[in-house]
């Protein structure tokens, strides 16, 4: 059974340092695995604080290129670890947000932190391009099929000028034989998410759900549908954190 310590996200009791992103230590039967690595400067201290020793992470595993997500893997490094990277294609793609009456926003992964992952040798790289187990009871997702009719959260584009949606493709999740879903900040949507981990391994029933749910700028309709279908799934532990909102994020806009 895997446990799962939160290092970063965006709300954290003191003495943990609060930041925009998300982070999760994840001990599993072959040791350590870091599932993203927040924008960067809450992963140590909070590290540190939680007892968890980052130079022993022996796997990161991230769930998307965006900039809180990635941006302490430089950070991470600096600690001694010298893990396996698991990522899907398009990690590193340039990627902007263009909110409304909002200057338009840099949300890719930082350039410090892409170049240490061009540089990183690449037998320690492993792309994910499809629902893959990486060891017993443990299986990363690879890009998310679309089919619900979520939305990706935002308005987000792969070029400054805003003519490229980006449908944030290379968003994966993971799911553990034991039922339970780790997820990032959920862009494919909660609904697509369960539903393909459900068609590829329709024996796992998921009983648990962690990791952001990206409704913090949801209209009501998608939080009433995403209500209504975690309530069908029956599920015994629901921690949505980071991105799903709360309400002192009313009216700020986040990536």
């Amino acid at each position: 059974m895997v446990q799962i310590k939160i290092i970063v996200n965006d709300v954290m009791g003191a003495p943990f340092v609060a930041e925009h992103g998300l982070s999760l230590a994840l001990y599993t039967q072959s040791g350590l695995t870091l599932f993203d690595t927040g924008q960067g400067a809450a992963l140590v201290p909070n590290a540190q604080t939680a007892g968890v020793d980052l130079s022993a992470v022996s796997r990161l595993i991230f769930s998307h290129g965006h900039y809180d997500h990635t941006g302490g893997f430089v950070a991470l490094l600096e600690q001694g670890a010298e893990p396996e990277v698991c990522f899907a294609p398009g990690l590193t793609d340039a990627r902007f947000s263009r909110h409304v009456n909002m200057p338009v926003k840099n949300i890719a992964i930082p350039d410090v932190c892409r170049r240490a992952l061009d540089a990183y040798p690449a037998e320690k790289k492993l792309v994910i391009s499809s629902f893959t187990e990486i060891e017993p009871g443990m299986f990363l997702t690879g890009p998310i099929p679309r089919i619900s009719g979520e939305d990706v959260g935002g308005p987000f584009f792969l070029d400054e000028a805003g003519t490229r949606p980006d449908p944030i493709a290379d968003e994966q999740a993971i799911l553990f034989d034991d039922g339970t879903l780790v997820v990032g900040c959920c862009h494919a949507g909660i609904i697509n998410t369960v539903r393909y981990c459900q068609s590829v391994k329709p024996e796992i029933r998921i009983r648990k759900i962690i990791g952001g749910l990206h409704l913090l700028n949801a209209s009501k309709e998608r939080v009433e549908q995403t209500k209504s279908f975690l309530d069908s799934l029956n599920l015994e532990e629901l921690t949505a954190i980071h991105c799903t909102g709360v309400a002192i994020n009313v009216g700020e806009p986040r990536v």
